[in-house]
């Protein structure tokens, strides 16, 4: 009784979600109407790619890698001895530089003794990203915690003055032990502690969409278990490379990170 109470007051107090925009650049979705007589089961780059109601028409949501270039792109699906095409236009994209400062200079850079963990935990966190199950999905999204967004997707950041990979997701600032939310219902695929990454936790909606929420205090869920919408899956933490408590939450689809913005506004 006691969680139940939890997760309504929790369902309260965050900003509810909207339907997904459309961002057709490199780490946006493209949403395709698909009529009454279109197939179902459409692939992009060999993906299958999330299928659902959006307005209350039956609708293809593709998630649009960073390193996609400009220019036509499409979706297909065989039916009936036939290719299904539908085309869509990505245009380019420049995101902003971050300049981020680690005391932990071993997060920055990796003793060779680390380095056997990262990659065993690299293969770990392919997997569950690139991981797929049929069935309805709920895409209009709980924002999982209130606070300040302190880093945005697809930045290109510079950790210590050395280089690094875009930003994979989006860091909202919170209070250390503050509650985060499952944005929608969905099973736990994936949970640690890892080196990069704290303790965090990887949530399948359905259909390719799949959530991780990364340098967690406390993980309260298990492997295995299906999760509802707005029930607590951890706490915000410092685990991790990180420079204060804060969520990280990245957002995938058909196997490649999307920016988690067009989910929630």
């Amino acid at each position: 009784m006691r969680a139940a109470l939890l997760i309504l007051m929790l369902l309260y107090l965050l900003p509810a979600g909207a339907q997904p925009r459309q961002s057709l650049v490199p780490g946006g979705i493209a949403v395709i109407e698909l009529g009454s007589d279109d197939p179902t089961e459409y692939r992009f780059h060999g993906k299958p790619v999330l299928v659902t109601q959006i307005a209350g028409v039956p609708s293809a949501l593709v998630g649009l890698p960073l390193s996609l270039k400009p220019g036509e792109h499409y979706i297909e699906a065989r039916a009936s001895d036939k290719v299904h095409k539908k085309f869509f236009e990505v245009r380019g994209k420049n995101y902003t530089t971050q300049h981020i400062t680690i005391t932990d200079d071993r997060k920055v850079n990796p003793y060779a003794s680390d380095m056997e963990r990262i990659l065993a935990e690299k293969a770990r966190k392919k997997k569950a990203r690139n991981h797929y199950s049929k069935g309805a999905v709920d895409v209009d999204f709980l924002l999982p915690v209130s606070g300040v967004r302190s880093g945005s997707f697809g930045r290109r950041r510079v950790f210590n003055g050395q280089p690094r990979n875009p930003h994979s997701g989006m860091d909202i600032a919170a209070a250390n032990g503050t509650p985060i939310v499952s944005p929608s219902a969905g099973k736990v695929i994936e949970l640690g502690d890892f080196f990069f990454s704290g303790n965090l936790v990887y949530i399948d909606h359905g259909q390719g969409l799949i959530s991780m929420f990364a340098h967690l205090s406390e993980i309260d869920v298990k492997l295995g278990e299906r999760v509802a919408k707005g029930q607590v899956v951890g706490k915000v933490g410092a685990t991790g490379r990180v420079t204060g408590p804060h969520l990280h939450w990245s957002l995938g689809l058909n196997g490649t990170w999307i920016d988690p913005a067009l989910f929630i506004e």
